[in-house]
């Protein structure tokens, strides 16, 4: 047995299956930044595999610590970050379940956070196909009609705001995007449908990502005249599938603000129900993360 081994573990321990909760804990809070396979565990601390595993499935359970959906490795988690702030463990846990996200839908999910008047990519994990991948950096305007997951919850005057940026517009679009924001405060979630005209533009965004200026900001302007804006809930009916480039939600922090955006990218056609479930899961998605982030603190 190694000089990792579990600690006090004689027949005078009065209560073996604690100590190795404890011993657990110790190696894995000894280097928080790293992450241990269920082999190394159970072969550094002398503990069986079976019960390495039931002790690591219940402390995953409590985020005590963070269980990598790829490697499938262990460290140091949230629950325990709270008392001790060992740097980053809020992060791989919100990773872990952005990462959960992304195998469940099959696409790309990235993290955005309001930066002036912009949303800019702060983490992304997966891939979708059929489209350029988003990376960290990557900057969407807020001029409408971008960002509606975001503005639908703002005070009115930075909604009109938004709306301003954009500049003229016809009658049909702004009377849209009023009952579209009014749909995205509804259901808590927003649609970017997929077009050849958006395609373009996001495509042009990617190119000039990072900075807002004019030309991304009339970019914007191109959406708003050349496609029709997120769908109403009387256009998810049943029948041909509505073709979907990206699902995004709010992620609130208190009193009520939204302090960054969820983004799930999969661009493929959906049936009515289908989409529906979608937003549902990248709404309850966007909860936890901000439960997470209300419990444990600031990413």
């Amino acid at each position: 047995m190694t000089t990792d081994a579990l600690p006090h573990t004689d027949r005078r321990s009065p209560s073996p299956p604690t100590d190795r909760v404890v011993a657990i804990m110790q190696l894995l809070g000894r280097s928080p930044q790293r992450a241990y396979s269920l082999a190394e565990i159970e072969r550094t601390l002398g503990i069986s595999r079976a019960t390495a595993h039931a002790i690591l499935s219940a402390l995953v359970g409590h985020d005590w610590i963070v269980r990598d959906h790829r490697s499938g490795h262990y460290s140091w988690g949230p629950a325990i970050a709270a008392l001790a702030r060992p740097a980053g463990a809020t992060t791989r846990r919100i990773r872990t379940r952005l990462g959960e996200l992304a195998g469940s839908i099959d696409g790309q999910v990235v993290l955005f956070e309001p930066r002036g008047e912009a949303l800019v990519a702060i983490d992304t994990i997966g891939s979708a196909p059929d489209t350029s991948p988003v990376t960290t950096g990557f900057t969407v305007p807020l001029v409408a009609p971008f960002g509606r997951e975001f503005i639908a919850f703002a005070p009115p005057e930075s909604q009109q705001a938004w709306l301003d940026r954009v500049g003229p517009t016809q009658p049909a679009f702004d009377t849209r995007i009023t009952r579209v924001l009014e749909q995205v405060r509804s259901r808590g979630y927003a649609i970017e449908r997929r077009s050849n005209a958006f395609s373009r533009v996001f495509a042009a965004m990617h190119v000039l990502s990072g900075e807002i200026d004019a030309i991304t900001e009339r970019l914007a302007g191109a959406v708003a005249e050349l496609t029709v804006v997120d769908f109403l809930d009387d256009e998810l009916v049943d029948g041909p599938d509505h073709t979907v480039a990206t699902v995004s939600a709010p992620i609130f922090a208190p009193p009520g603000t939204v302090a960054l955006t969820l983004t799930a990218i999969v661009v493929r056609p959906l049936s009515a129900d289908a989409v529906a479930a979608l937003g549902t899961e990248i709404r309850y998605a966007a909860t936890e993360v901000g439960e997470l982030l209300a419990t444990y603190g600031d990413v």
